[in-house]
């Protein structure tokens, strides 16, 4: 919803690479069929231009709430759609972009007074029991963490970091900080601050979907840079060489510690 939302901006590049481009149309279908839209509807309308925002993004409301980031973005993507539109289309952003607003507020006042901090850590237990239990196993272990992150950074726990005071957001991360790098050490069975050959952490085990799952990688991860986002880069765009700002000798602590950085801490100066 929020790529949706951007790319009639083009904050957001369509990636020129055909396997990410192929997962985001998937994807768009994907939100397409829960929504009640009418069967004209195609993915190519979806970024036609804003005029079709309202209509999409109050069908698929309707079946998949989004999470705080994902509602903040989205209101601050429709608001600055506004400018040199005709009026109708106007008065529509204006009222969906205030609704947005109101739910990303609304959210933030169920989370606090629920406690942040308690919020957000109930769901970093959740997300990294779902890892424990087995799950993200088809990606490789640093992927399995990229990807951990990822729903971190989206959900509740998220929300958190970037609301909370800075006491309770550096316990948030630190917190992350100690189970991310203990899983990854268990997943190549060794100490935490055992050093590794990059690829040991980035070689994905066997299985028949491989591709889909390196190209779902892929694409959840092209927002990253090769200079800014060296780690993050280098394990999602595994299609490419890796960046010179990738360690080549890392350890689970060194390779944990440098993906919170750039998925959660670096993104709350932006």
């Amino acid at each position: 919803m929020v790529d949706t939302t951007l790319a009639v901006q083009q904050r957001r590049v369509p990636p020129a690479v055909p396997h990410q481009q192929a997962i985001g149309e998937r994807l768009q279908k994907e939100l397409l069929a829960q929504s009640n839209l009418p069967n004209w509807w195609t993915t190519a309308a979806m970024t036609e231009g804003a005029q079709w925002l309202p209509g999409l993004l109050d069908g698929v409301s309707q079946y998949r709430q989004p999470g705080h980031m994902a509602l903040s973005l989205i209101a601050q993507a429709l608001l600055a759609e506004i400018p040199g539109r005709e009026p109708a289309l106007v008065t529509q952003l204006e009222q969906l972009g205030s609704y947005y607003q109101q739910c990303a507020t609304r959210l933030e006042d169920e989370l606090a007074s629920r406690g942040l901090e308690n919020e957000g850590l109930e769901h970093i237990d959740a997300v990294f029991d779902r890892w424990r239990s087995g799950h993200y196993g088809e990606f490789s272990p640093a992927g399995r963490c990229y990807v951990v992150l990822e729903e971190l950074r989206w959900g509740r726990c998220g929300a958190a970091i970037r609301l909370s005071t800075p006491k309770a957001r550096d316990a948030l991360l630190e917190e992350i900080r100690r189970q991310a790098t203990a899983l990854l050490a268990k997943s190549v069975d060794a100490s935490a601050q055992t050093r590794h050959f990059y690829q040991q952490w980035l070689n994905s085990p066997p299985t028949p979907s491989l591709l889909d799952y390196k190209d779902t990688l892929s694409w959840l991860g092209n927002w990253s840079d090769s200079e800014r986002q060296p780690v993050c880069w280098s394990v999602t765009q595994s299609w490419k060489s890796v960046a010179l700002g990738m360690p080549r000798l890392c350890s689970a602590s060194r390779l944990a510690g440098a993906m919170v950085d750039e998925v959660l801490v670096d993104s709350l100066a932006a």
